[in-house]
């Protein structure tokens, strides 16, 4: 039975982890993808491209931040 609980905290730090880190890429990717479509739509030179990858990153991070606050202490 310890075996089983040890394995099962091991599953669930490997799932929160993953779910961390596809937050953070999934909210750099879709900002990636407005603000390239916005420079070509708009004619400008990586403008919004630049401008959407920082607002995606600090925007990953706050929700990973919130995401690991919200975790429930054991």
């Amino acid at each position: 039975m310890k075996d089983f609980k040890k394995n099962r905290d091991l599953v669930e730090y490997l799932a929160l982890v993953s779910q961390l880190g596809l937050t953070m890429a999934g909210s750099i990717l879709f900002c990636f993808v407005i603000g390239y479509f916005l420079d070509k739509w708009l004619h400008t030179r990586g403008v919004f491209l630049v401008v959407f990858i920082v607002l995606g990153v600090v925007g990953g991070a706050v929700t990973v931040y919130r995401q690991i606050t919200q975790l429930p202490k054991k």
